[in-house]
């Protein structure tokens, strides 16, 4: 039995790492091919057109794009990252009438779809007069249980004999939490931080019903406008910027890989 799973489990592996990553290798093959020779099943690359993505970067809004999909997805990280482990600090260690309640209402939340709330929540931000804005690009993307949720989880098992010794050197709550508490939760907030960002960084829907000026396109919106704005899409520049659209991502999850493992065995998630 212990034979077999040292070949099984390890075969299997294999076979699902193989296939999430095929697509991105013919992805990355394709965008360096001509508009003739892109649809060519071949394993091997052919060609190396590496002027395809020059001329993706230069004949678009691509730089615009991304620089707003930066603006808003890390302007949204960093802020939820903070407000969440607040709210999740409180749920922790704080002890007031309702926390149960708050807590599983809001974890209630997690549960409705997001197209269930969408037209009430472009009412409330038009009425806001955040449409057609970063405002409203940002502030609704912020609020997130699932971030809450985990932050209350990691401070359940923070040790409480490091607060108690912040409040013996006269820090207050608020000092314990932005001295002590909120920069040891580094292993929950890269995970996090990877969630987020990647979320609002392939975010599509939203943008592009909050959205009207072409100045205001995140990446999502460029890559879309681009293979469907006119009688023909030369896909070949196509997927070059799609390519160039999913480096960021790439490089964010290779930074911060190693912190991914721990920070989910940390957040008591079985």
């Amino acid at each position: 039995m212990k034979v077999s799973n040292r070949i099984v489990m390890p075969a299997v592996a294999l076979a699902l790492g193989f296939g999430m990553i095929f697509p991105i290798y013919m992805m990355i093959i394709s965008s360096m091919r001509s508009e003739t020779t892109v649809f060519a099943f071949q394993l091997l690359p052919v060609e190396f057109r590496f002027s395809n993505f020059a001329e993706a970067w230069s004949d678009s809004g691509l730089p615009r794009s991304i620089a707003n999909s930066l603006f808003v997805s890390v302007t949204v990280t960093v802020v939820a990252m903070v407000f969440h482990a607040m709210s999740g600090y409180a749920l922790a260690r704080l002890r007031f009438p309702g926390r149960r309640f708050v807590f599983a209402w809001m974890l209630s939340t997690m549960m409705v779809p997001f197209s269930i709330i969408l037209l009430p929540l472009y009412l409330i931000t038009k009425e806001l007069g955040m449409a057609n804005s970063y405002w409203g690009l940002i502030v609704p993307s912020i609020f997130n249980a699932y971030g809450i949720f985990l932050f209350r989880q990691f401070y359940r098992d923070f040790p409480k004999e490091l607060e108690e010794a912040a409040y013996m050197e006269g820090l207050s709550l608020a000092g314990t939490f932005f001295r002590i508490a909120f920069p040891l939760s580094v292993p929950i907030i890269v995970p996090l931080t990877i969630g987020f960002f990647l979320a609002n960084w392939n975010s599509y829907l939203w943008p592009l019903i909050i959205t009207q000026d072409e100045k205001l396109w995140v990446v999502q919106q460029e890559l879309a406008h681009l293979a469907g704005g006119g009688y023909f899409t030369p896909w070949n520049i196509v997927l070059a910027a799609a390519v160039i659209a999913a480096i960021p991502t790439f490089v964010l999850f290779f930074i911060a890989q190693r912190y991914l493992v721990e920070g989910i065995k940390m957040s008591g998630i079985k």
